[in-house]
């Protein structure tokens, strides 16, 4: 028959292993590498069945395009590889010229409405002031707008320049030109320089399958701040939920401090095995803090809220379902995770590597951390009761 842990004199102690699995994991976390999804920058999968060394590939493309990072999975002949790219300086540079062309012309077309509407106004009340003002500060509005585009586009197209065929011609006094302009010259810099890209490539090692995606650092920057505030938001949600469950501090806290070192250990994990932080593995991060608060519920209301027994028979019981639970979930992800990186899935590899290294760390925070939290606090109130 298996002891029951809670039942150790020094039971408490047991918070020592959550804790420092946690500290461990803050020593790995700042050494996680964003992807190509959240840093910006060129992701390329290929398939080869061309006999290749990674180190030697990575070390030509690296001179191709430096900080070229490659990772590599091998199945019944066949290599496939993910290669990651900084993202290019002219295009980025580019990318912010025509984020601003894009508010310019926004700010035209608001003006030229309400141009439209002064006048058509003004026609129905001739010699208006306020009217002929209007129209006078919104002309001036879409001068104004015409002259930031010309120095935008301007901009951008040197930017591109060493990624165009040619010059590009546009009517610089006609903001619609100029905006169509901003648009081909960005499409068509990025066609010829995924072209480049996938020559460059071919040259070391051939292949007839690929995708190829590229992210600006703009718009990484924007994922990545969004993703900030989503896994914030999710906490701040789970804390009210769960207060308002218990109406006690110390429980509510317990199954905070599980999710939390739950999202805390995979994170560290990533740094570690060199799992990259990307939307793929946001999305196993945030299914990570679902599993956790589940089990960690589940501990304390069998603990708290039920009367049978005493409260460290209910852990231990409660204990043997949850791990059972946790056991089958990290057979499933250990499964998905080898299917993935045999036929090299990325965004299944990223997701399942997350969340199997949490699921592990949260038989640890669960049932030595939270666990012990509530026994504690539990045993506390009862023999404040009985006396």
């Amino acid at each position: 028959m298996v002891q029951n842990l809670y039942e150790y004199k020094n039971y408490k102690l047991f918070v020592l292993l959550p804790i420092a699995l946690l500290l461990v994991s803050l020593f790995f976390i700042p050494k996680i590498q964003l992807d190509s999804s959240l840093a910006g920058g060129v992701g390329v999968q290929i398939s080869t069945t061309s006999n290749i060394s990674v180190s030697t590939l990575t070390a030509d493309l690296d001179t191709v395009v430096p900080h070229t990072s490659i990772v590599s999975s091998y199945l019944n002949g066949v290599y496939h590889l993910s290669i990651t790219m900084p993202a290019n300086k002219s295009i980025s540079d580019a990318s912010q010229n025509l984020l601003a062309i894009y508010s310019i012309n926004s700010n035209y077309s608001n003006a030229t409405a309400g141009l439209a509407i002064a006048q058509s106004q003004l026609k129905a009340q001739p010699g208006n002031s306020s009217l002929v003002t209007a129209i006078n500060s919104e002309q001036a509005n879409m001068s104004r707008d015409v002259a930031a585009m010309q120095t935008e586009l301007a901009a951008e197209v040197a930017n591109l320049r060493p990624l165009l065929n040619s010059t590009p011609a546009y009517n610089s006094s006609n903001i619609t030109s100029m905006f169509s302009t901003a648009q081909a010259i960005s499409k068509s810099a990025a066609a010829n320089y995924e072209s480049y890209i996938l020559s460059e490539i071919h040259k070391y090692v051939p292949f007839t399958a690929y995708s190829y995606n590229d992210v600006t650092p703009t718009l990484g920057a924007f994922f990545l701040s969004q993703v900030r505030t989503i896994i914030i938001v999710a906490f701040i949600l789970v804390a009210i939920s769960v207060f308002f469950i218990f109406r006690t501090p110390i429980p509510s806290l317990a199954v905070i401090f599980g999710a939390a070192n739950d999202i805390i250990v995979a994170l560290g994990a990533m740094g570690a095995f060199g799992i990259p932080l990307g939307v793929a593995s946001v999305g196993g991060l945030l299914m990570l803090i679902g599993y956790s608060i589940d089990t960690d519920m589940l501990s304390s209301i069998r603990v708290i809220k039920r009367s049978e027994g005493t409260a460290s028979t209910r852990a231990m019981e409660t204990m043997k379902t949850g791990v059972t639970m946790t056991g089958a979930a990290i057979v499933s992800f250990l499964t998905l995770f080898i299917v993935s990186y045999l036929f090299f899935i990325p965004t299944y590899i990223e997701i399942s590597g997350v969340v199997l290294f949490g699921l592990i760390a949260d038989i640890f925070t669960t049932w030595f951390g939270n666990t012990v939290m509530v026994v504690w606090y539990k045993k506390k109130r009862e023999a404040r009761w009985q006396s």
